[in-house]
Formats: C-alpha cells, structure tokens, sequence
C-alpha cells in the first residue's frame, strides 16, 4: 500500500527587500502565471516500484532543490520513502492526478508505464528517470518530439556492448543465464538486444522467465549449470539480488548487472548507468517543465553508461582481471557489500 506522502519544502531565503518587490509585482499583474510560479510551491510527487530506484529519487530531490533554490522557488514534494510495491502504483499514481500535482518523476519501467495510463487523460506532466525503453514500452512513438504528457531519460541501447565487455572480462564463459521478466518491457528490450549478438561472441543465453518472486526462489534453489550470469533491469530479479548474488559467489559464477548499483552489491561488471545521475538528469528536464516547457515536444535524453569494475568481486571468485580493462574502467570497486560482511 502507498503509506501516505511525506511533504518536504525547500525555500530559498530571498532578501527582504526583493521578496516585497515580487509579491507587490505579483499583486500589479493580476498574478500571472510568471509570477502565481514565483510565490506559489510547485508540488512534485514522486514514485518508484524498486529499491535502486530510491538512489534515482534521492539524485532527483537533490538537483531539482539546487536548481529551485538557485531560482528563488519553492518545491513540495509527496512521496512514500519506500518503494511502492507494482500492485499499489495505479493508486498512488492516481492519488497525486486527484491532488493534483504540477508534475511527477518515475523512476524504473513499470511505474512510468503506470504513470502513463493514470495521467493519459489528465494534464499533470511526468518525467521518468528512467524507463529502459520508452519506445518498446508502449509510451510514446518518437523520442524527439513525444506527443504527451511524458518525457524524461531513457537506458542507452548498451546491451550488447556490456555482453561483449562481460565476455572479454570472462573469456572462459560460454553458459550464460539471463533471469527476466517477460512481462516487463526493460528486460524483455534487454533481452531482445543481446540475443542476436550473443551467438557472435560465441555464446549459449539460457533464458530463464522469472514472472515472480517464487519464480525468483525456484530458479535459485534450482540453479542450472552455468559458466556466467547477465542481469538485465528487471525489478523482480532485482529484488533478490542479495540471494542471487549468494548463491553464484558459493559456485564461483561470475556476475554482470546492468547498473552501477549490483557492482556495488557484489556483482563483478556492468557497462550501465548512475542511479542519482539519471535522477539528477530528470531534474534538468522536469525543471524547464515546471518554468513552462511542453513535454510533448521535450526530447528524451539517453543516460550515460560507465564500466565499472570490481576488484573485490573477482578476487572473490578467483578470477585475475586484465590491466587493459582495468585502464579502460570509468570506475573499480575494491570494497563492497559482499566483502563488509
């Protein structure tokens, strides 16, 4: 159940002066939307269905705050501090269209997906940070102009790069697993973005669907037999990430994860996005939003992708990384979750 929004004010401390020359310029004008956006909090809500999608919100609230701020604005933001699990996104989502706010910010697939059908007929704006494909997901048909209510930043089509740079770090793996969700429009694009290329690289995919989190458990306790395992962004894998990253650590089963938050974890690579970054980048676009910019003709904006390594991950599982990829990191970890235990 969504528990309630948690109302936060960020107010930059205009001089004395200058706040009575803009409330009596607001009073002479008839408060026009120029100035009604001036003294007026802009309320935002935000929502995510997963865990890392939390890193995505924290590096929204904080951009969109500096950039009130550095404005002379106000923002309110409602929001639940816990994800929103899938079967409460369309009555949360709903709660903040009856409000209403004056945008929303998503963040993972299926609840851009959800703010898509709860705002369709309304006029609140929503900016995602991010949805893996919005395309493929059913949200709009042409990322440089979309047409709704909906903009925001979307995955780069890296997929089949992170698998040749995971094949390169494991040059031993021909098995590779690929858990997904098969009803989720992120991993199934992922999916679809790896499987022509894998045979190139000489790899077998062993695509296991995963529909659930039973599915989850079963796959674990029945863990097939493998040289590797490919994440893709799947918020139903990626709720037991702890458990899989356990059990493939015990088998010494490498691990790539499709952002920088499963290296963190304890995975070895990933060739993906920032979590607070693709959040901050939001930030920008639903700033010039809230100032008056038309979503339907704002452009999506791609994520950058990073190679991260993880020194502790390897060593974990007896694997020597190359000095060549080393050099080619943007980041390595040599300390992770996994290794604090």
């Amino acid at each position: 159940m969504f528990s309630g929004p948690i109302v936060f004010n960020f107010i930059s401390r205009l001089p004395v002066a200058l706040l009575l020359f803009v409330v009596f310029s607001a009073s002479l004008v008839g408060c026009d939307d120029a100035s009604d956006n001036l003294v007026r909090p802009q309320v935002v809500g935000l929502i995510t269905n997963n865990p890392n999608g939390l890193r995505n919100v924290e590096g929204f609230r904080v951009e969109l705050m500096r950039l009130a701020i550095e404005q002379g604005r106000e923002i309110e933001y409602r929001y639940s501090e816990q994800p929103t699990p899938p079967s409460g996104l369309d009555d949360a989502l709903q709660s903040f269209v009856n409000e209403p706010v004056d945008l929303i910010f998503t963040a993972g697939t299926p609840t851009g997906v959800a703010a898509y059908r709860a705002t369709r007929d309304s006029e609140v704006p929503v900016v995602f940070g991010v949805i893996a494909d919005p395309v493929a997901a059913g949200v709009m048909s042409d990322l440089s102009e979309p047409g709704g209510n909906l903009t925001g930043v979307m995955l780069a089509q890296s997929q089949a790069r992170r698998l040749s740079i995971f094949a390169e770090l494991v040059p031993g793996a021909r098995r590779v697993l690929v858990p997904f969700n098969p009803s989720d429009a992120a991993p199934s694009s992922a999916v679809e973005q790896i499987t022509a290329y894998a045979e190139q690289l000489g790899l077998e995919l062993l695509l296991a669907e995963v529909r659930s989190n039973d599915d989850v458990s079963r796959l674990i306790a029945e863990f097939p037999d493998v040289d590797a395992v490919f994440l893709v962004p799947d918020s139903t894998v990626n709720r037991r990430l702890g458990d899989l990253l356990e059990s493939t650590e015990q088998r010494k089963i490498p691990v790539s994860g499709p952002s920088t938050a499963q290296v963190e974890a304890g995975a070895l690579m990933t060739y993906g996005f920032i979590h607070r970054e693709a959040g901050a980048q939001a930030a920008r676009i639903a700033y010039r939003i809230l100032r008056g910019a038309d979503p339907a003709k704002t452009p999506v904006e791609t994520a950058e992708s990073y190679l991260q390594l993880n020194i502790a991950a390897a060593e974990r599982i007896g694997l020597e990384v190359s000095d060549d990829l080393l050099q080619r990191a943007d980041v390595i970890v040599r300390t992770d979750k996994r290794s604090k235990r």
